[in-house]
């Protein structure tokens, strides 16, 4: 159980409610750290990394750029600048100059990258099933589905998510 059910009475939410955030809150940030150490054990990677190597091995190229990327994975360009390099040193990444932009950084996955990508998807899909997937039926599942997506879609509206984005940048 995560310390985080610990937190205090939160004003203006019901008895349900607190404990539906307390759960959800406890269980997803649990979740994310099992599957992270399924990860590190195995591969040396974390999930954002798995998710980086992911979106550059996808051929569409102008979605590599690193403002794209970076929104895709919620990171500043600064953090994420420092995860090509660090993957760069692992020779799963190289970085180039984006055409018509001197200023402009074009990362790529590498042969040796894409290789790695797949033992990596396997332990991570692997990490999924036994910490997230295995817990639940399919009609749980099913249910879970359509409330993320009521609460991504409520998320979307009136751009509240680029304002999520920008506040994870800066923070």
């Amino acid at each position: 159980m995560h310390e985080l059910q610990a937190i205090a009475w939160l004003p203006g939410l019901d008895g349900v409610e607190q404990h539906c955030w307390q759960q959800f809150l406890a269980c997803s940030l649990d979740v994310v750290e099992a599957v992270n150490v399924c990860l590190k054990g195995a591969h040396d990677l974390s999930i954002r990394d798995v998710l980086l190597l992911e979106l550059l091995s996808r051929p569409k190229r102008r979605e590599h750029r690193l403002c794209t990327l970076a929104e895709a994975l919620g990171v500043s360009q600064g953090q994420l600048s420092t995860q090509i390099r660090r993957l760069e040193g692992h020779g799963w990444i190289t970085r180039s100059p984006t055409q018509g932009d001197p200023r402009g950084i074009l990362p790529r996955i590498t042969s040796a990258g894409h290789t790695r990508l797949h033992a990596v998807m396997e332990t991570y899909a692997q990490g999924i099933r036994v910490h997230y997937l295995n817990q639940l039926k399919h009609e749980q599942m099913v249910n879970l589905v359509d409330s993320c997506r009521r609460i991504n879609d409520s998320l979307s509206t009136n751009g509240r998510r680029a304002g999520l984005t920008a506040a994870r940048s800066s923070g």
